[in-house]
C-alpha cells in the first residue's frame, strides 16, 4: 500500500511542476492598411494590412460587410463615401484604425435572364407551356418572340431564374402588335414549378389587357411602360422578392369571345432581368 501512495505523490508532483517556457508581451500594435481602388473596376478596393506581427484581422466595410484576412478585395454596388475599419491583433493586444473611400459609380446590374435577346439558339433557355385548350401559337424567330392566333386560345413560355431576398430586379422588353381584340398577355412570377396542360398562375407583374384599355388599338414600346395591368403596372418594371430561391418567369397570352392577338400577334424582343449588384 506504501509503494502505491508514494508513486501516487509522486505523478501528483509531476503533474504540478511548472511550465520552463515564457511568454512575453510585446508593446501595443499601430493598426495600418492599404486601400486601392481596382484599376479596371474602381467598385472594388484592394485592402493590405501592413500592421507588424498581426495574426487576426477584422474588417468592417460597407453595409454589413466583413473579412477575416490580412489581404483582401472588398466590394461596394453603389456610389457613395465608406468606412473601411481594420481591426488587427498581435502579441501586443489590438488596435483598430480607419480609412475612407468614395465610390463613384453604382455598379452595373447583370441581366439574368438567358436567350432574352432572341438571337438565334435562344429557344434553348426557353419552355412553351400547353395551359390547357387550343394552343396559343409561341415561336422565337427572325430575332423576337411572338404568340399568335385566329380566335380564342390561350398559351405560355417560360424559363426559370434564381432570385436573391430584397434584391431590386428589373423587367424590360420591347413589345409591339398591330392591335389585339378579347385579349390578355401577362407577365407573371411564381414560385410553383409550370405543368403542362395546366393554366399557370401566380403575381401577375405587367400585363397588356383590352378590358383594361390597353392593347385594343395598335401598340410599339416599352412593355413596363405601356402595360395597362397587373402589380406592376407604373414601376418601371422594378420588383423585389421576400426569399431566395428559384422563381418562374412566365409570359402568357390568349384571346376569348373569339377575339385575336392582332393581324400579326404581339411580338416581344430585348427581353431583360436586371439583378441589382
Amino acid at each position: 500500500m506504501r509503494a502505491l501512495y508514494i508513486t501516487g505523490c509522486m505523478l501528483l508532483l509531476a503533474a504540478c511542476t511548472p511550465e520552463s517556457s515564457t511568454i512575453s508581451l510585446q508593446p501595443l500594435p499601430t493598426a495600418a492598411f492599404t486601400a486601392t481602388p481596382l484599376s479596371g473596376n474602381p467598385n472594388k478596393v484592394a485592402v493590405q494590412s501592413t500592421t507588424p506581427g498581426g495574426f487576426i484581422w477584422l474588417w468592417n466595410y460597407g453595409t454589413n460587410g466583413i473579412s477575416r484576412k490580412a489581404s483582401d478585395t472588398l466590394s461596394f454596388s453603389k456610389k457613395g463615401e465608406y468606412t473601411i475599419q481594420l481591426t488587427v491583433f498581435t502579441h501586443g493586444g489590438y488596435a483598430t484604425t480607419a480609412q475612407k473611400v468614395n465610390i463613384a459609380n453604382d455598379l452595373p446590374a447583370v441581366d439574368i435572364l438567358k436567350g432574352g435577346d432572341m438571337s438565334p439558339g435562344s429557344e434553348a433557355f426557353w419552355t412553351v407551356l400547353n395551359t390547357g385548350g387550343t394552343q396559343t401559337a409561341i415561336a422565337i424567330a427572325n430575332g423576337m418572340m411572338t404568340f399568335s392566333n385566329t380566335g380564342n386560345s390561350n398559351g405560355a413560355i417560360y424559363q426559370a431564374v434564381t432570385v436573391k431576398k430584397d434584391r431590386e430586379y428589373t423587367f424590360s422588353a420591347h413589345i409591339k402588335g398591330g392591335g389585339a381584340a378579347d385579349t390578355w398577355f401577362e407577365v407573371v412570377f411564381g414560385t410553383a414549378a409550370p405543368e403542362q396542360g395546366k393554366d399557370y398562375s401566380g403575381t401577375k407583374f405587367i400585363a397588356m389587357n383590352t378590358w383594361s384599355g390597353c392593347g385594343n388599338a395598335p401598340f410599339d414600346g416599352e412593355f413596363a411602360v405601356i402595360a395597362c395591368d397587373g402589380d406592376g403596372k407604373g414601376k418601371d418594371g422594378k420588383i423585389k422578392f421576400d426569399k431566395d430561391g428559384t422563381v418562374y418567369m412566365v409570359i402568357k397570352g390568349g384571346s376569348t369571345n373569339n377575339g385575336t392577338l392582332g393581324p400579326d400577334g404581339i411580338t416581344l424582343d430585348n427581353i431583360r432581368f436586371l439583378e441589382e449588384q
